[in-house]
This record gives structure tokens, C-alpha cells and sequence, in this order.
């Protein structure tokens, strides 16, 4: 799939400091990129009341949401559990 990072997510990854968050970032982002279904995704899961909107859970405190559009994938926002409900979508 195709995949686009928006400048909101940009901003988002450079206020996390630890390397082991941004580590999985990058998985996610290189995993995004192989699959060629969705569902192959793991810890994907819609959020309720919004279609096509979804977030992936990477580690117990950090979440990325995402939007699909056929065959894209738009990483929109990252951040830690506590904040990223009251950002997205």
C-alpha cells in the first residue's frame, strides 16, 4: 500500500525523545508499506463513529491514527494514550 505522512504526525514524532518509541514508529511505518490488506495489519482497530479512520496501538502507552483511502494509508497523528483520544480524529 501507499503510504503519507502528514506534517502533523512530522511534528508529533520529533516531541517524542525515546529512541525505543521512535524505533517502532519506523516498524510501523516500514510494515505499512509491505502489507497489501489491511486486515494484515496488526493491532489495527477502527474507531467508532468514524470511517476509515483507525488507530494502531505500537506499545502499551503510544498510539498512531491513521486514515485509509483505497490503497493509501495517511498516518495522521501520534502520541501517548492519555492525549491521543482528546486529538483524534
Amino acid at each position: 500500500m501507499k503510504i503519507e505522512i502528514t506534517k502533523r504526525f512530522v511534528k508529533d514524532t520529533q516531541k517524542i525523545t525515546d529512541k525505543r518509541i521512535l524505533l517502532k514508529i519506523q516498524q510501523v511505518l516500514l510494515e505499512a508499506q509491505k502489507i497489501e490488506n489491511l486486515i494484515c495489519m496488526n493491532d489495527l482497530e477502527e474507531m467508532s463513529g468514524y470511517p476509515n479512520f483507525y488507530r494502531i496501538k505500537f506499545d502499551y502507552r503510544y498510539r498512531i491514527g491513521i486514515y485509509v483511502d483505497n490503497q493509501t494509508i495517511q498516518f495522521l497523528r501520534v502520541g501517548s494514550r492519555e492525549s491521543f483520544y482528546k486529538k483524534f480524529p
